[in-house]
Parts: structure tokens; sequence; C-alpha cells
């Protein structure tokens, strides 16, 4: 089912299925891409209780086996609206028997939207209901529409701040899992967007404390601007070479497996970990001129 909200500013619907964004409108004009199976079918889904794709599709979890897909269940799931006001809606994912069969924990997964001014914030919140350490990912994948209004792709660029030195973690674009050890120093600031940009698949970096990504032209005023805090790393995507008219600004705490990974859950790179009753709250910020 799809919810509404909508203030002077902007107008976003979110649809219960995956509790992803569907449309994101200011001015009469679409920011949030449309789902064309064509280049990709989605628009932003949520990323839980993995980030990116797993060696082999698999892991290990207490000398069993599970099977998992990329990027997790939560998007390909059901999610019970359990709050609405004019501001805010607020999502809530459970364990069920067919995640338990994928993911061997009770959980209680939150996601809220909320408009404030041309803003909306996301909002995560996971809880450990069982009576074990929980390990977990959970990251956004908003794909934006390029171009906003006027031009074509390459015409805009991405600008990463803060300008430092960050960790640049290349991909190995026919499995998906990344390759530690080919990691970089590198620095990033602007990156114009081409096509070749994304040859090797998504662009993955580490974050700082705080981070800000815009997506401007200069043809026009309108732009997409992520901003997240205490994230430890990000995407950037557009699919190659298929010549798809968006690309996509994802904030994760977590990450693909590395190619040299044993396959455990627990000492996987980037997990988060979660004691019984335990709470982890992350959250971004995007901002719509």
């Amino acid at each position: 089912m799809e919810n509404i909200l909508q203030n002077d500013f902007l107008k976003i619907a979110v649809d219960s299925f995956g509790a992803e964004m569907h449309s994101v409108v200011k001015d009469d004009i679409e920011y949030l891409w449309q789902a064309d199976s064509k280049f990709w079918a989605r628009h932003a889904p949520v990323l839980f209780p993995i980030v990116g794709k797993l060696k082999n599709g698999t892991y290990q979890y207490n000398d069993e086996t599970y099977k998992m897909g990329g990027h997790g269940f939560a998007r390909d799931s059901e999610f019970q609206l359990v709050h609405a006001d004019k501001d805010e809606l607020i999502y809530e994912l459970r364990e069920s028997a067919e995640s338990l069969s994928q993911y061997p924990f009770k959980f209680t997964f939150k996601l809220s939207y909320k408009l404030t001014d041309n803003k909306i914030r996301v909002h995560y919140e996971v809880k450990n209901e069982d009576d074990k350490f929980m390990s977990f990912g959970v990251g956004a994948h908003p794909a934006f529409n390029v171009p906003l209004e006027q031009g074509k792709f390459e015409d805009y660029k991405l600008t990463v701040s803060p300008s430092e030195h960050r960790q640049f973690i290349p991909l190995n674009p026919a499995t998906g899992t990344i390759k530690l050890g080919s990691a970089i120093d590198a620095e990033v600031h602007e990156l114009p967007l081409t096509r070749e940009l994304f040859e090797q698949d998504a662009l993955v970096y580490s974050s700082s404390d705080e981070m800000r990504i815009s997506l401007t032209s200069s043809l026009d005023a309108r732009s997409v601007v992520v901003s997240w805090k205490n994230m430890p790393y990000f995407g950037l995507w557009s699919p190659y070479p298929a010549e798809a008219p968006f690309v996509c600004i994802e904030p994760w705490c977590g990450i693909a497996d590395d190619e040299n990974t044993d396959g455990d859950l627990t000492t996987k790179f980037g997990i988060n970990e979660l004691a019984p009753e335990g709470h982890f709250v992350c959250e971004y910020t995007i901002e719509i001129n």
C-alpha cells in the first residue's frame, strides 16, 4: 500500500512493500528514479540485514550455512505501517518463518520518513529481540533522476564533502564482492558524471564522520544533497554500459563480502553487532532543491 507525505515544498510516496520511497516531487518535477525495468526496477530499496552481496550467496553462523540474496530480504518484504501523521511515516518489520530460514535472529526493524521543509529524514532503528548477539548491516540505495530537468547525464556532477583522503574499496564486477586487498587511499571531491565512471560497478568509499554528497549541474539550480553522520561506507552507482538516466547515492552501515572472506557472519568485514535487547540507530537526509 502506498502512503503520501506532503508539505509546502515536497510530496513523497512510500510503499509498504519494502518500505521503499516511490516518488519525490518538488515543483512538479520528479527527482526519484521511476524503476524502469529496462535499466533497474527499483526506486530506493532498503538494505537489511546485509548490505551488498555475500560471497557465493551464502554465509555461516553457528556451523550452519544460510543463503541470502544481495542487500538482504527487507527490500522484498511487506512492512507494517505503525504510525502516520502529516509529517512522518513509520514502518516496522519483524522476523517471520521466511526470514528465520535466511537469518536466524529475532528482530524489530523500524524505518521512518519525516518531512521538514525541503528535506526528507530517513531514520533506521534495529532492535535485537533475541537472546544471542545479532550480526547485521543496514543501508540505503536511493536513485535520483539524471537529468533532473535539463541537459543530459554528462552535464551533472557529484561533489563529495569533506574533500579529504578516504579509502577507495574496489568491487569485483563479476561477483559483487569487494577487494579489500586492493583498497587504496584516494582523495575524492568532484566527480563529473560519465558512463565510464561506473565501468567497474559501484564506487565504494569509506565515510568521514559527517558526509555530504550533492548532485548538481551548471544548467540550473536544481540539486539533490544527501547527508549523513556515522554511516561508515558509501556507494555511488549507475548501471554500465547501459545509459540509464539515474545515479544512486548510498550511505551504508555495512558492506559487501570481501572476496577472501571465510563466510563467518560474526566476523564479516563491516558487520554490526547488537547484544540481546540492544538498539542501533542511524539516519540520513535528502535535501531537494
